[in-house]
């Protein structure tokens, strides 16, 4: 599935409209054009194979297949990217029953460079076919990737001065995958507008991913972070490899 989108994406006419606004999405922002590209090609493709589940993602919603197991779809995690032309958009694709804590499967695929993280529960992370794990911290060589969108909460800044580095790149699925493969310590999103904080479409198979490499996924009172699969439910958050990053951070 992530294939097939990246191949619809990759063949759009250079006069495609990306940023197009189309109409409300189920998770209340505005479905673009480029949005609705992807997901057609996932749910046409679930269609036509007839794959035993039900699907929620991000313009759809809900779809009762009257499946016991759900695909969680985010068809362009970083669409603002993919609209002005910065190449660090993701396809995120992860299957499970009721929420994060039980999601079995995922796949994130950068669309611009194809590479392709994923991960089942239990057996490990991987970059394509490599085994990744994330870094040890080292504070004199620290990396924290941190949400500074218009939204974002004044600890935001307060966080990223704790790190010798910070970037803010604008695709958490695929962020959080760095830090699973060891490049950056940590993913921090405090978002001060309920309604602005990560869903679970966005971060459900790179919570997984991030997981199986060794590190974890926690909301801002350091607790493991479960989100059920619901569009309406938001959290912060903090994706890190190494404990003493938590420590730090929170």
């Amino acid at each position: 599935m992530a294939m097939k989108v990246r191949e619809a994406e990759r063949s759009l006419p250079s006069e495609f409209e990306r940023g197009r606004e189309l109409r409300q999405g189920a998770d209340g922002t505005p479905t673009l054009s480029i949005d609705q590209l992807a997901e057609d090609v996932i749910l046409d493709y679930v269609k036509e194979k007839d794959l035993p589940y039900n699907v929620l993602s991000e313009e759809a919603g809900f779809i009762d297949r009257k499946q016991s197991r759900t695909l969680v779809i985010d068809p362009i995690d970083g669409t603002h990217n993919s609209v002005a032309g910065i190449p660090f958009y993701s396809v995120s694709l992860a299957v499970g029953t009721k929420s994060l804590r039980d999601v079995q499967a995922g796949v994130v695929m950068n669309l611009m460079t194809r590479e392709t993280y994923w991960a089942e529960k239990g057996k490990g992370a991987y970059k394509d076919d490599e085994r990744i794990r994330v870094r040890a911290y080292s504070p004199s060589n620290s990396l924290f990737l941190v949400y500074l969108g218009k939204y974002s909460s004044a600890q935001n800044f307060q966080v990223a001065r704790q790190a010798m580095r910070a970037r803010a790149m604008g695709c958490a699925s695929l962020e959080m995958c760095l830090v699973a493969e060891g490049k950056a310590d940590a993913y921090y999103m405090n978002c001060e507008v309920h309604e602005r904080s990560i869903r679970v479409i966005d971060i459900a198979a790179s919570t997984l991913v991030l997981r199986e490499a060794g590190g974890d996924v926690v909301d801002l009172r350091g607790k493991p972070l479960d989100m059920g699969f619901d569009l309406a439910q938001r959290s912060n958050l903090l994706g890190y490899g190494d404990d003493r990053v938590k420590e730090v951070v929170l």
